[in-house]
């Protein structure tokens, strides 16, 4: 593999405007090699080489601070959990700390107690997660950074010795020598790991002093699956693909041969709403990948734990087994001679396996995921009382889209309680409500999506008082009166009121449905696509390759709208058959619309991400100290303040060199700064000390 190409599959999508530009640098090597324009005299370079060396320097530049910046952001937030590394008084633990029972909120007695009763009480503490989560993310992060300082000292090397080869020049060689051997990106090369070890150790111990099980927290997120994994994935898909073929075509010669299509149609219409959601599993994965070839990190978007989360097969396998129980319901519906059953219990039957699926209790079929799951949706249930976060936004714009599949889960629910046990009648769409308040619990439904997003929006202005919320909050009120309207039409239709009743109704549903998607749209290409900002109609940076999928992503979500605003509508009228033919063909078109407005999406909140340069979970050591025993905070205080002062010696002009013997003397000053009793020596004297120390390094070194 080229060194491009290892430096395109190694880079951190998030910091890539932080990398060494390879390919600039190259290309100019590759111009004015072309040109032939270098002088032997190496003191009359031309001024394309002075260019170069210019490029180069800024590169370096470039590179250096935000690989110092990043490793002091690090240290600042160890900090915030110890002493500071600059000094700052030591961490005590206050009397009432040390003498508060357990039961309190701390996890750790003084003198020290049973692991196990320790590790029980800690893991239920809100401060103990939190060090545990934000030691894991900033682990992750100096595994980027060291990644980041390695790729880039190993791409100046590379463009260096390319130079001295094209050119037949030692020039590069000293350029490498003077000035990138001196910078801070090989000085402290180390930096990154010294923090990666106090972090490693700090995990050790909440971890119960098992060493392995901290390591195997502590893991780098792979790429991609593991081949073995991988393999047995393929196979389940494979087996779950041919067994849906051949559910399908038994499907497909069973309707064929059925005389009876209004029972038909009452079947397709039960299962429609579980219909709705495999498809939107099915797209979602498919988003997924399309996600991961565009490198969008959807992992960190969703904050996401980056060490165990599904990957695009494991939907795909998802969506695959619950498709093939949905193929059998259908199926046990059809067939009545075959399985003696109510006509609607298969349906009933087959929502409630999802939601047996998502409440399952027991470490089975992706725990880690439906916890997740589970959590988030009470968060969305529960919007106005926690801060708002980008998940929680994403997944009640999922609900909005799939409000259908609660119609027709209540629609099933009413013909499945007014056909009682009875095995041979289907009720029709027009008697399957649920007495007279059929037309109101449908817009109840149809406004609870929406009122959940406002409810956010209204949460998010409170939280951060961005008057671009309220506009935002404004765009979903709009759709409470299209519901209204279209309710109000659907009335008086049923109720064969007065013709001029009948019309001013429609006007003002087309009115506020016109308003309505016009808002709707404007809303997603400007503010959630981040197009329509110049440069053909797009924006200066694209993370898919083609603009046309831009182009036709726009016309497509115009159309959709529409669609969209129409079902609103057509999801009220019970009584027509053929509204609801009209309304079965949108519904899905409606998910589709969604998973092409995910795409783009998190497009740009993935550009977002890029601008911040942030490539884990943003996570803050608690504040408290309590969670952790006496003696690991005074080993924490130690090691941080042994940390400081290797980057303060490392930076002196006499321990460039970093000769055994002078490392031998930077531990022997260190232990006697960090590890005696007593006063700590002031910055005179610590100097006296270090330049006496290299004098004598050798007599100190048998010590």
């Amino acid at each position: 593999m080229r060194f491009s190409e290892l430096l395109a599959a190694h880079t951190i999508p998030e910091w890539q405007k932080k990398y060494i530009c390879y390919g600039m640098l190259k290309s100019i090597l590759t111009t004015e090699e072309s040109r032939g324009s270098y002088d032997e005299d190496p003191k009359h370079l031309k001024a394309a080489h002075r260019e170069f060396f210019r490029c180069c320097e800024n590169e370096l530049t470039k590179v250096t601070s935000f690989y110092s910046d990043k490793l002091l952001e690090a240290k600042r937030k160890m900090a915030a959990f110890g002493p500071s590394p600059e000094g700052g008084p030591p961490l005590e633990m206050s009397q009432e700390q040390t003498q508060a029972p357990l039961t309190q909120g701390r996890c750790w007695g003084r003198h020290g107690d049973h692991m196990s009763d320790l590790l029980r009480v800690c893991r239920a503490n809100p401060d103990f997660q939190q060090l545990r989560l934000a030691t894991s993310e900033l682990h992750l992060n100096l595994v980027y950074l060291q990644s980041y300082q390695q790729l880039n000292y190993n791409a100046f090397c590379k463009i260096m010795k390319k130079y001295d080869t094209k050119f037949v020049s030692e020039r590069g060689q000293r350029w490498k020598t003077e000035t990138l051997d001196t910078s801070l990106l090989n000085t402290d090369c180390h930096g990154a790991q010294q923090l990666m070890d106090k972090l490693e150790s700090l995990m050790v111990h909440l971890e119960g002093e098992d060493r392995q099980r901290a390591l195997h927290s502590l893991r780098v997120p792979q790429r991609g699956l593991q081949q073995s994994e991988q393999k047995w994935i393929m196979f389940r898909n494979g087996v779950i693909c041919g067994l849906l073929i051949t559910l399908l075509m038994l499907i497909f010669i069973t309707v064929v041969q059925e005389a009876e299509w209004e029972r038909i149609g009452t079947l397709l219409r039960a299962h429609r709403g579980s219909f709705l959601l495999l498809e939107f599993l099915l797209l979602l994965g498919a988003s997924m990948h399309l996600w991961h070839c565009a490198g969008v990190n959807h992992v960190l978007i969703f904050q996401l734990d980056p060490r165990d989360h599904l990957s695009h097969q494991h939907l795909f396998q998802v969506a695959g087994a619950l498709g093939v129980c949905w193929c059998c319901s259908l199926l046990a519906c059809l067939c009545p001679p075959f399985v003696t059953m109510p006509p609607l219990l298969p349906p009933v039957l087959l929502h409630c396996l999802f939601l047996l699926l998502l409440l399952n209790p027991t470490p089975t079929c992706y725990p880690t995921a439906r916890r997740w799951l589970r959590a988030l949706l009470l968060r969305v249930v529960t919007a106005p009382l926690w801060p708002v976060a980008f998940a929680d936004c994403w997944l009640s714009d999922q609900l909005n889209s799939l409000s259908p599949l609660f119609l027709d889960l209540w629609h099933l629910l009413c013909s499945y309680g007014n056909a009682g046990t009875e095995t041979s009648d289907y009720l029709p769409a027009d008697q399957a409500g649920c007495g007279h308040s059929s037309l109101a619990v449908t817009c109840l439904i149809q406004c609870l999506p929406p009122w959940l997003r406002l409810v956010q929006c209204l949460r998010q202005f409170w939280d951060s008082r961005d008057v671009i919320h309220l506009f935002n909050a404004g765009k979903y009120s709009t759709v409470f009166l299209m519901v209204m309207f279209a309710g109000l039409y659907n009335r008086a239709r049923v109720q064969l009121g007065q013709v001029w009743e009948v019309n001013v109704c429609v006007y003002l549903w087309a009115v506020s449905t016109c308003f309505s998607v016009l808002v709707c749209v404007s809303w997603d290409l400007l503010m959630d696509w981040a197009l329509l900002h110049g440069h053909g109609l797009l924006r200066k940076e694209l993370l898919y390759t083609h603009e046309a999928l831009y182009y036709g992503a726009m016309l497509l979500d115009v159309f959709l709208r529409v669609c969209w605003a129409v079902n609103i509508l057509l999801a009220q009228m019970w009584d027509s058959t053929s509204a609801a033919i009209a309304s079965g063909i949108l519904a899905p078109l409606e998910v589709l619309r969604r998973c092409v407005w995910n795409m783009f999406r998190l497009e740009s909140e993935q550009l977002r991400n890029c601008e911040l340069t942030q490539a884990v979970r943003d996570v803050d050591f608690p504040e408290s100290s309590a969670c952790l025993p006496e003696h690991v905070l005074r080993e924490w205080r130690l090691d941080l303040e042994e940390l400081h002062l290797v980057h303060q010696y490392q930076n002196h002009d006499h321990c460039r060199t970093r000769t055994p013997v002078e490392r031998t003397c930077t531990h022997f000053i260190l232990t006697c700064l960090t590890r005696v009793e007593g006063d700590s020596l002031s910055a005179e004297d610590t100097e006296k000390l270090w330049l006496k120390c290299v004098k004598t390094g050798e007599e100190l070194s048998h010590i």
